[in-house]
């Protein structure tokens, strides 16, 4: 959201360096099958409160990888909530028209007691979270660090690297907070299409399990390691992507200059949002766009691989979303590591099956409407490695109290 300014290309620097090819983020797929192996046994325990538990996960992995903070082991984490609130808030309030000011911008010089300027309490409240969500994290990694005890993270290694003068960190907080928030939601939205297509689509999770079964067998987990070797979980992935985006508009920019495409004027401070719901809709580019087919991903004799969605719904340019390669690992370990040990079905009313309703509730970033889910392990086999791979990956303290501490 920031300008094409120093400030943005000093923080889109740091996070390159850190975030943005697969080898750089490969020191965090351990942090990400832990989350995921907890995720498992949560589900398992709890498996109505499958919403709940899709926050948590990734919450805690983007917590882990941005700031090596361990979330509670079990219930709510006060941290996973507060950014949960601060999506909300980012979401309504980078709707378009959604407030009278972008409509109509001199209501901005008004005094709050004009009707039409509430907007400027409600932004007041809004950048007192904000600031709590930049600042608390940012003085709890420093703290950690003058200690001696901090734990390999973005911020972490950012300011070890890249210097903690004044100037830095500012530009440090603020892409920490960026990846914070921008991989908090996106992926909470994104896993819950998942679950909703798994439900719908029942003949997709069980391809998906033939290939698990196949390629990985019964007595171990999928890992991030094994992504070449499972075409259709990532092809799984990747219609998860297509099917429903997290950002159907992507998000809204502004022109910075007078600009012709095709024919058509972009006065200097238009407003651009792209179509990325058409793009990845588009009957001629995908055929069949309504139906979930990971098939259309894989390449044989009588079929060319559909276009990647990756080249619309992460955005585009010199603002792609810097941090896609995380976003994908998370949901591709998600997925493989869900179909492998659990079936998900249709949940069963008056002895028939009750088909979920497709909805998607409006807003810049969009997740499915609240949908019912029957998910059970496969076999006592599969419950039993469930149980047996938390050996593998021992839950850490919880760092919620020391943060509340701080001061910030």
């Amino acid at each position: 959201m920031s300008a094409y300014n120093d400030s943005w290309k000093t923080q889109r620097k740091n996070i390159t360096k850190i975030a943005s090819t697969n080898t750089s983020i490969a020191v965090f797929d351990r942090a990400q099958e832990a989350e995921a192996v907890r995720f498992l046994l949560n589900v398992l325990d709890a498996p109505k409160k499958l919403f709940d538990h899709i926050r948590k996960e990734a919450g805690s992995v983007i917590l882990k990888i941005t700031y090596g903070y361990n979330t509670v082991p079990r219930g709510n984490d006060p941290f996973v909530d507060l950014a949960t609130k601060t999506m909300v808030q980012f979401a309504d309030a980078t709707t378009p028209g959604r407030w009278m000011v972008d409509i109509l911008p001199f209501l901005r010089y008004f005094p709050e007691w004009v009707p039409g300027t509430g907007f400027k309490d409600t932004a007041r409240r809004m950048a007192v979270q904000l600031a709590q969500c930049t600042n608390q994290p940012y003085q709890f990694v420093k703290q950690q660090m003058r200690e001696k005890r901090h734990k390999t993270s973005f911020l972490s290694q950012c300011i070890e690297d890249i210097g903690s003068d004044t100037e830095q960190e500012f530009e440090h907080k603020w892409a920490a907070l960026a990846l914070y928030l921008g991989g908090a939601d996106t992926t909470v939205s994104a896993l819950m299409t998942f679950f909703l297509a798994m439900t719908i689509f029942p003949e997709v999770q069980k391809k998906a399990q033939e290939e698990l079964d196949r390629v990985i067998g019964s007595s171990r987990l999928p890992i991030s390691s094994d992504k070449s070797a499972l075409p259709y979980i990532e092809a799984c992935m990747l219609e998860t992507h297509r099917w429903h985006q997290v950002l159907p508009m992507c998000l809204p920019h502004m022109s910075t200059e007078e600009d012709v495409c095709r024919g058509y004027r972009i006065p200097k401070g238009a407003i651009l949002l792209p179509n990325n719901w058409h793009f990845t809709h588009d009957p001629a580019v995908y055929p069949d766009p309504i139906t979930f087919r990971p098939e259309r991903f894989i390449t044989t004799s009588t079929h060319k691989a559909e276009t990647d969605p990756r080249n619309f719904i992460f955005g585009y340019g010199r603002r792609v979303c810097p941090g896609r390669y995380v976003a994908d690992q998370a949901l591709f370990i998600t997925i493989a590591q869900s179909l492998a040990v659990f079936d998900v079905r249709k949940v069963i009313e008056g002895g028939e099956e009750v088909q979920p309703k497709v909805e998607f509730e409006p807003g810049a970033i969009s997740h499915p409407m609240p949908f019912d889910c029957n998910i059970r392990p496969r076999s006592e086999e599969h419950e039993h490695l469930i149980r047996s791979v938390e050996k593998e990956y021992p839950r850490e303290k919880s760092d919620a109290k020391e943060l509340e501490d701080i001061e910030w």
